[in-house]
Protein backbone atom coordinates (compact mmCIF):
# COMPACT_ATOMS: atom_id res chain seq x y z
CA UNK A 1 0.00 0.00 0.00
CA UNK A 2 2.82 2.37 0.88
CA UNK A 3 4.56 1.60 -2.41
CA UNK A 4 1.49 2.62 -4.38
CA UNK A 5 1.12 5.93 -2.51
CA UNK A 6 4.78 6.84 -2.91
CA UNK A 7 4.70 5.88 -6.58
CA UNK A 8 1.65 8.11 -7.16
CA UNK A 9 3.37 11.10 -5.55
CA UNK A 10 6.49 10.58 -7.57
CA UNK A 11 4.46 10.32 -10.75
CA UNK A 12 3.06 13.77 -10.02
CA UNK A 13 6.52 15.12 -9.31
CA UNK A 14 7.69 13.41 -12.46
CA UNK A 15 5.92 15.99 -14.52
CA UNK A 16 8.43 18.51 -13.17
CA UNK A 17 11.39 16.45 -14.27
CA UNK A 18 12.38 14.83 -17.43
CA UNK A 19 10.57 11.63 -18.42
CA UNK A 20 13.78 9.60 -18.27
CA UNK A 21 14.56 10.68 -14.70
CA UNK A 22 11.00 9.91 -13.53
CA UNK A 23 11.17 6.49 -15.15
CA UNK A 24 14.36 5.60 -13.27
CA UNK A 25 12.87 6.64 -9.90
CA UNK A 26 9.67 4.62 -10.41
CA UNK A 27 11.71 1.56 -11.49
CA UNK A 28 13.71 1.69 -8.27
CA UNK A 29 10.53 1.84 -6.14
CA UNK A 30 8.87 -1.06 -7.93
CA UNK A 31 11.91 -3.29 -7.33
CA UNK A 32 11.82 -2.83 -3.53
CA UNK A 33 11.66 -6.16 -1.58
CA UNK A 34 8.14 -7.61 -1.16
CA UNK A 35 8.29 -7.36 2.63
CA UNK A 36 8.90 -3.62 2.64
CA UNK A 37 5.26 -2.87 3.44
CA UNK A 38 5.39 -5.24 6.44
CA UNK A 39 8.69 -3.75 7.57
CA UNK A 40 7.34 -0.21 7.36
CA UNK A 41 4.22 -1.25 9.29
CA UNK A 42 6.29 -2.82 12.05
CA UNK A 43 8.61 0.18 12.28
CA UNK A 44 5.70 2.54 12.90
CA UNK A 45 4.18 0.39 15.73
CA UNK A 46 4.73 1.14 19.42
CA UNK A 47 7.34 -1.18 20.90
CA UNK A 48 6.97 -2.86 24.31
CA UNK A 49 9.81 -4.20 26.37
CA UNK A 50 7.61 -7.03 27.69
CA UNK A 51 7.77 -10.19 25.58
CA UNK A 52 4.26 -11.46 24.70
CA UNK A 53 3.42 -14.95 25.98
CA UNK A 54 2.04 -17.69 23.77
CA UNK A 55 -0.64 -20.23 24.55
CA UNK A 56 -1.78 -22.97 22.15
CA UNK A 57 -0.03 -21.10 19.33
CA UNK A 58 -1.86 -17.81 19.97
CA UNK A 59 0.13 -14.71 20.93
CA UNK A 60 -1.36 -13.13 24.04
CA UNK A 61 -0.76 -9.45 24.68
CA UNK A 62 -0.21 -9.19 28.48
CA UNK A 63 -1.60 -5.64 28.52
CA UNK A 64 -4.73 -6.44 26.56
CA UNK A 65 -5.40 -9.67 28.53
CA UNK A 66 -5.35 -7.73 31.81
CA UNK A 67 -8.25 -5.53 30.75
CA UNK A 68 -11.81 -6.08 31.90
CA UNK A 69 -14.11 -7.00 29.04
CA UNK A 70 -16.68 -4.47 30.28
CA UNK A 71 -14.16 -1.69 29.57
CA UNK A 72 -14.40 -2.52 25.88
CA UNK A 73 -18.00 -3.54 25.25
CA UNK A 74 -21.30 -3.09 27.00
CA UNK A 75 -22.06 -6.37 28.79
CA UNK A 76 -24.52 -7.39 31.46
CA UNK A 77 -23.06 -7.62 34.96
CA UNK A 78 -22.58 -11.22 36.25
CA UNK A 79 -24.89 -12.63 38.90
CA UNK A 80 -24.11 -15.07 41.73
CA UNK A 81 -23.55 -18.51 40.20
CA UNK A 82 -26.46 -20.93 40.46
CA UNK A 83 -25.94 -24.30 38.81
CA UNK A 84 -27.85 -27.54 38.64
CA UNK A 85 -26.12 -30.67 39.94
CA UNK A 86 -25.51 -32.79 43.02
CA UNK A 87 -22.89 -30.63 44.73
CA UNK A 88 -24.96 -30.33 47.93
CA UNK A 89 -25.30 -34.12 48.14
CA UNK A 90 -21.60 -34.65 47.40
CA UNK A 91 -20.63 -32.35 50.27
CA UNK A 92 -22.50 -34.71 52.62
CA UNK A 93 -21.14 -38.00 51.31
CA UNK A 94 -17.45 -37.33 50.62
CA UNK A 95 -16.52 -36.97 54.32
CA UNK A 96 -17.57 -40.50 55.39
CA UNK A 97 -15.62 -42.21 52.56
CA UNK A 98 -11.99 -43.07 53.36
CA UNK A 99 -8.96 -44.38 51.49
CA UNK A 100 -7.31 -47.57 52.74
CA UNK A 101 -3.73 -48.74 52.22
CA UNK A 102 -2.81 -52.33 53.09
CA UNK A 103 0.62 -53.90 53.54
CA UNK A 104 1.05 -57.62 54.10
CA UNK A 105 2.39 -60.90 52.74
CA UNK A 106 1.23 -63.49 50.22
CA UNK A 107 2.50 -66.78 48.82
CA UNK A 108 3.79 -67.42 45.32
CA UNK A 109 3.46 -70.42 43.04
CA UNK A 110 5.98 -72.31 45.14
CA UNK A 111 4.32 -71.35 48.45
CA UNK A 112 7.02 -68.79 49.29
CA UNK A 113 6.06 -65.59 51.12
CA UNK A 114 6.54 -62.17 49.52
CA UNK A 115 5.46 -58.64 50.54
CA UNK A 116 2.27 -57.18 49.12
CA UNK A 117 0.71 -53.74 48.93
CA UNK A 118 -2.87 -52.85 48.08
CA UNK A 119 -5.34 -49.99 48.22
CA UNK A 120 -9.08 -49.60 48.45
CA UNK A 121 -11.83 -47.58 50.03
CA UNK A 122 -14.12 -47.72 53.04
CA UNK A 123 -17.13 -45.98 54.56
CA UNK A 124 -17.35 -44.62 58.11
CA UNK A 125 -20.54 -45.98 59.70
CA UNK A 126 -20.17 -44.56 63.23
CA UNK A 127 -18.84 -41.36 64.77
CA UNK A 128 -16.40 -43.37 66.94
CA UNK A 129 -14.49 -44.90 64.03
CA UNK A 130 -16.13 -48.08 62.75
CA UNK A 131 -15.61 -48.51 59.01
CA UNK A 132 -17.11 -50.98 56.54
CA UNK A 133 -15.08 -52.16 53.54
CA UNK A 134 -14.54 -55.25 51.40
CA UNK A 135 -12.93 -58.38 52.77
CA UNK A 136 -10.75 -58.63 49.67
CA UNK A 137 -9.36 -55.12 50.32
CA UNK A 138 -7.81 -56.17 53.64
CA UNK A 139 -7.06 -59.87 52.99
CA UNK A 140 -3.43 -60.62 53.84
CA UNK A 141 -2.94 -57.23 55.43
CA UNK A 142 -0.57 -56.96 58.39
CA UNK A 143 -0.73 -53.17 58.49
CA UNK A 144 -3.87 -51.25 57.49
CA UNK A 145 -3.82 -47.45 57.25
CA UNK A 146 -7.00 -45.38 56.87
CA UNK A 147 -6.87 -41.89 55.34
CA UNK A 148 -9.75 -39.55 56.14
CA UNK A 149 -11.13 -37.03 53.65
CA UNK A 150 -9.65 -34.18 55.73
CA UNK A 151 -6.12 -35.60 55.41
CA UNK A 152 -5.74 -37.30 58.80
CA UNK A 153 -4.59 -40.93 58.88
CA UNK A 154 -4.97 -43.75 61.42
CA UNK A 155 -3.86 -47.34 61.89
CA UNK A 156 -6.88 -49.62 61.72
CA UNK A 157 -7.80 -52.80 63.60
CA UNK A 158 -9.82 -55.56 61.93
CA UNK A 159 -12.97 -56.15 64.00
CA UNK A 160 -14.32 -58.88 61.75
CA UNK A 161 -14.35 -60.09 58.16
CA UNK A 162 -16.38 -62.45 56.02
CA UNK A 163 -15.01 -63.91 52.80
CA UNK A 164 -18.35 -65.22 51.57
CA UNK A 165 -20.08 -61.82 51.56
CA UNK A 166 -16.83 -59.91 50.84
CA UNK A 167 -17.44 -57.58 53.80
CA UNK A 168 -15.20 -56.48 56.67
CA UNK A 169 -15.38 -54.02 59.56
CA UNK A 170 -12.40 -51.94 60.74
CA UNK A 171 -11.95 -49.68 63.76
CA UNK A 172 -9.81 -46.56 64.10
CA UNK A 173 -9.14 -44.68 67.33
CA UNK A 174 -11.03 -41.47 66.55
CA UNK A 175 -14.11 -39.62 67.77
CA UNK A 176 -16.56 -37.13 66.31
CA UNK A 177 -16.26 -38.42 62.78
CA UNK A 178 -18.73 -37.78 60.00
CA UNK A 179 -20.51 -41.07 59.36
CA UNK A 180 -22.67 -42.15 56.45
CA UNK A 181 -26.42 -42.31 56.77
CA UNK A 182 -27.48 -45.91 56.13
CA UNK A 183 -30.18 -46.21 53.48
CA UNK A 184 -32.55 -48.93 52.31
CA UNK A 185 -31.59 -50.69 49.10
CA UNK A 186 -34.89 -52.60 48.95
CA UNK A 187 -36.70 -49.42 47.90
CA UNK A 188 -34.46 -48.79 44.88
CA UNK A 189 -35.75 -48.88 41.34
CA UNK A 190 -33.90 -49.31 38.09
CA UNK A 191 -33.16 -45.79 36.87
CA UNK A 192 -32.66 -44.22 40.32
CA UNK A 193 -29.54 -42.07 40.55
CA UNK A 194 -26.43 -43.76 41.96
CA UNK A 195 -23.37 -41.85 43.21
CA UNK A 196 -20.09 -43.72 43.77
CA UNK A 197 -17.39 -42.25 46.02
CA UNK A 198 -14.01 -43.88 46.50
CA UNK A 199 -10.28 -44.02 45.90
CA UNK A 200 -9.85 -45.20 42.28
CA UNK A 201 -6.39 -46.46 41.32
CA UNK A 202 -5.43 -46.10 44.99
CA UNK A 203 -4.39 -42.51 44.29
CA UNK A 204 -7.49 -40.39 43.66
CA UNK A 205 -9.17 -40.21 47.07
CA UNK A 206 -12.60 -38.63 47.20
CA UNK A 207 -13.40 -39.18 43.53
CA UNK A 208 -17.12 -38.88 42.77
CA UNK A 209 -18.87 -40.47 39.80
CA UNK A 210 -22.55 -40.58 39.00
CA UNK A 211 -24.87 -42.86 37.08
CA UNK A 212 -28.02 -44.83 37.65
CA UNK A 213 -29.04 -48.15 39.13
CA UNK A 214 -28.79 -50.33 36.03
CA UNK A 215 -30.19 -53.53 37.53
CA UNK A 216 -31.28 -55.03 40.84
CA UNK A 217 -30.39 -58.46 42.26
CA UNK A 218 -27.63 -59.36 39.81
CA UNK A 219 -26.02 -62.74 40.62
CA UNK A 220 -22.29 -62.16 40.17
CA UNK A 221 -19.38 -64.46 41.00
CA UNK A 222 -16.71 -62.53 42.92
CA UNK A 223 -13.54 -64.45 43.82
CA UNK A 224 -15.39 -67.75 43.74
CA UNK A 225 -18.42 -66.56 45.75
CA UNK A 226 -21.85 -65.96 44.22
CA UNK A 227 -23.15 -62.59 45.41
CA UNK A 228 -26.47 -60.83 44.77
CA UNK A 229 -25.46 -57.28 43.84
CA UNK A 230 -26.71 -53.93 42.61
CA UNK A 231 -25.50 -53.01 39.13
CA UNK A 232 -24.63 -49.41 38.24
CA UNK A 233 -23.09 -47.53 35.34
CA UNK A 234 -21.40 -45.02 37.68
CA UNK A 235 -17.66 -45.17 36.98
CA UNK A 236 -15.99 -47.79 39.19
CA UNK A 237 -12.28 -48.61 38.99
CA UNK A 238 -9.67 -50.59 40.96
CA UNK A 239 -9.38 -48.85 44.33
CA UNK A 240 -13.12 -48.10 44.50
CA UNK A 241 -13.67 -51.45 46.24
CA UNK A 242 -15.11 -50.95 49.71
CA UNK A 243 -16.30 -47.43 48.91
CA UNK A 244 -19.84 -46.14 49.03
CA UNK A 245 -22.70 -46.20 46.58
CA UNK A 246 -25.18 -43.48 47.55
CA UNK A 247 -28.62 -42.45 46.36
CA UNK A 248 -29.72 -38.94 45.40
CA UNK A 249 -30.58 -38.20 49.05
CA UNK A 250 -27.01 -38.99 50.12
CA UNK A 251 -27.99 -42.26 51.84
CA UNK A 252 -25.60 -45.24 51.68
CA UNK A 253 -27.36 -47.89 49.59
CA UNK A 254 -24.45 -50.20 48.81
CA UNK A 255 -20.80 -51.10 49.35
CA UNK A 256 -18.92 -51.10 46.04
CA UNK A 257 -17.35 -54.50 45.52
CA UNK A 258 -16.52 -55.17 41.89
CA UNK A 259 -16.14 -53.93 38.34
CA UNK A 260 -16.54 -56.05 35.23
CA UNK A 261 -13.01 -55.76 33.89
CA UNK A 262 -13.29 -57.59 30.55
CA UNK A 263 -11.69 -55.93 27.54
CA UNK A 264 -13.85 -53.26 25.90
CA UNK A 265 -16.39 -53.39 28.75
CA UNK A 266 -17.34 -50.15 30.50
CA UNK A 267 -20.21 -49.03 32.71
CA UNK A 268 -20.57 -52.29 34.66
CA UNK A 269 -20.01 -51.66 38.37
CA UNK A 270 -21.46 -53.65 41.26
CA UNK A 271 -22.21 -53.05 44.93
CA UNK A 272 -23.42 -55.11 47.86
CA UNK A 273 -26.95 -53.89 48.70
CA UNK A 274 -27.19 -52.39 52.20
CA UNK A 275 -30.21 -54.50 53.11
CA UNK A 276 -28.03 -57.59 52.58
CA UNK A 277 -24.97 -56.02 54.19
CA UNK A 278 -26.64 -54.72 57.39
CA UNK A 279 -27.14 -58.06 59.24
CA UNK A 280 -23.64 -59.19 58.21
CA UNK A 281 -22.10 -55.95 59.48
CA UNK A 282 -24.08 -56.36 62.72
CA UNK A 283 -22.63 -59.85 63.24
CA UNK A 284 -19.10 -58.63 62.46
CA UNK A 285 -19.49 -55.82 64.99
CA UNK A 286 -20.93 -58.12 67.69
CA UNK A 287 -18.94 -61.33 67.18
CA UNK A 288 -16.19 -60.66 64.66
CA UNK A 289 -17.70 -63.26 62.32
CA UNK A 290 -21.01 -64.11 60.67
CA UNK A 291 -22.98 -66.52 62.83
CA UNK A 292 -24.31 -69.78 61.44
CA UNK A 293 -21.66 -70.15 58.71
CA UNK A 294 -20.41 -73.77 58.46
CA UNK A 295 -16.70 -74.59 58.36
CA UNK A 296 -14.28 -77.38 59.22
CA UNK A 297 -11.46 -75.42 60.90
CA UNK A 298 -8.87 -75.73 58.14
CA UNK A 299 -7.36 -73.70 55.30
CA UNK A 300 -6.68 -75.33 51.94
CA UNK A 301 -4.29 -74.94 49.03
CA UNK A 302 -4.44 -76.30 45.48
CA UNK A 303 -1.30 -78.03 44.16
CA UNK A 304 -1.77 -77.88 40.40
CA UNK A 305 1.66 -78.70 38.90
CA UNK A 306 4.47 -81.21 39.34
CA UNK A 307 6.89 -78.37 40.08
CA UNK A 308 4.72 -77.11 42.92
CA UNK A 309 4.25 -80.66 44.22
CA UNK A 310 8.00 -81.23 44.21
CA UNK A 311 8.64 -77.93 45.98
CA UNK A 312 6.06 -78.76 48.69
CA UNK A 313 7.33 -82.36 49.00
CA UNK A 314 4.00 -84.00 48.09
CA UNK A 315 3.24 -86.64 45.47
CA UNK A 316 -0.27 -85.87 44.26
CA UNK A 317 -1.96 -82.98 42.47
CA UNK A 318 -5.09 -81.63 44.08
CA UNK A 319 -6.42 -80.01 47.28
CA UNK A 320 -4.30 -80.18 50.43
CA UNK A 321 -4.71 -79.02 54.00
CA UNK A 322 -2.57 -75.90 54.30
CA UNK A 323 -3.33 -75.04 57.92
CA UNK A 324 -5.32 -76.55 60.79
CA UNK A 325 -6.76 -74.00 63.20
CA UNK A 326 -5.72 -74.52 66.80
CA UNK A 327 -8.57 -75.80 68.98
CA UNK A 328 -10.79 -76.63 66.01
CA UNK A 329 -12.80 -79.82 65.58
CA UNK A 330 -10.56 -80.62 62.59
CA UNK A 331 -7.54 -80.64 64.91
CA UNK A 332 -9.40 -82.89 67.35
CA UNK A 333 -10.33 -85.25 64.50
CA UNK A 334 -6.65 -85.63 63.54
CA UNK A 335 -6.30 -83.61 60.33
CA UNK A 336 -2.77 -82.32 59.72
CA UNK A 337 -0.99 -79.90 57.40
CA UNK A 338 -0.15 -81.48 54.00
CA UNK A 339 -2.97 -84.05 54.17
CA UNK A 340 -4.32 -84.65 50.65
CA UNK A 341 -8.14 -84.41 50.54
CA UNK A 342 -9.33 -87.29 48.37
CA UNK A 343 -13.12 -87.44 48.92
CA UNK A 344 -15.88 -85.88 51.05
CA UNK A 345 -18.87 -88.17 51.66
CA UNK A 346 -17.74 -90.22 48.66
CA UNK A 347 -17.41 -87.26 46.27
CA UNK A 348 -13.96 -86.94 44.66
CA UNK A 349 -12.45 -83.51 45.32
CA UNK A 350 -10.89 -81.75 42.32
CA UNK A 351 -10.84 -78.07 43.34
CA UNK A 352 -10.95 -75.79 46.39
CA UNK A 353 -14.25 -74.25 45.29
CA UNK A 354 -15.83 -77.68 45.04
CA UNK A 355 -14.59 -78.66 48.51
CA UNK A 356 -15.87 -75.50 50.18
CA UNK A 357 -19.17 -75.66 48.31
CA UNK A 358 -19.72 -79.09 49.82
CA UNK A 359 -18.87 -77.81 53.30
CA UNK A 360 -21.17 -74.78 52.94
CA UNK A 361 -24.03 -77.02 51.89
CA UNK A 362 -23.95 -78.58 55.37
CA UNK A 363 -25.32 -77.27 58.67
CA UNK A 364 -23.42 -76.65 61.85
CA UNK A 365 -23.33 -79.96 63.75
CA UNK A 366 -23.54 -82.21 60.66
CA UNK A 367 -21.12 -85.14 60.43
CA UNK A 368 -19.09 -85.75 57.27
CA UNK A 369 -16.58 -88.43 56.23
CA UNK A 370 -13.34 -87.26 54.64
CA UNK A 371 -10.87 -89.64 53.02
CA UNK A 372 -7.33 -88.23 53.06
CA UNK A 373 -3.94 -89.39 51.85
CA UNK A 374 -0.97 -88.78 54.16
CA UNK A 375 2.61 -89.17 52.90
CA UNK A 376 4.25 -92.17 54.53
CA UNK A 377 0.95 -93.42 55.92
CA UNK A 378 -1.48 -93.81 53.03
CA UNK A 379 -5.24 -93.40 52.96
CA UNK A 380 -7.10 -92.52 56.14
CA UNK A 381 -10.79 -92.02 57.00
CA UNK A 382 -11.57 -88.94 59.08
CA UNK A 383 -14.98 -88.36 60.65
CA UNK A 384 -15.47 -84.62 61.06
CA UNK A 385 -18.16 -82.46 62.63
CA UNK A 386 -19.14 -79.22 60.89
CA UNK A 387 -18.54 -76.23 63.19
CA UNK A 388 -19.48 -72.57 63.10
CA UNK A 389 -17.07 -70.29 61.30
CA UNK A 390 -15.49 -67.70 63.61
Amino acid sequence: MYIKKIAAVLLCIGFLFSASSCSLIIEKLITLPSHTEETLSQSTSVSDTTEPSTQAGVILDPIASSKDLSDIIDIEESRPAKRDGIADVVEKIQGPVVAINVYGTARDYFNREYPTEGAGSGVIISKDGYIVTNNHVITGGDTITVFLHDGRDYQAEVIGSDEKSDLAVLKIDAEGLTNAKIGESSTLRVGDYAIAVGNPLGELQGTVSMGIISALDRLVNVDGNDLVLLQTDAAVNPGNSGGGLFDSNGDLIGVVTAKEAAENVEGLGFAIPMDIAKPIIADLLSFGYVTGRPTVGIETILISSRYSALYNNVSKLGVYVYKVHSGSLAEQAGLKRADFIDTVDGVAITSENQFWSLIESKKVGDEIKIVIFREGVGNMDINLTIEEAH
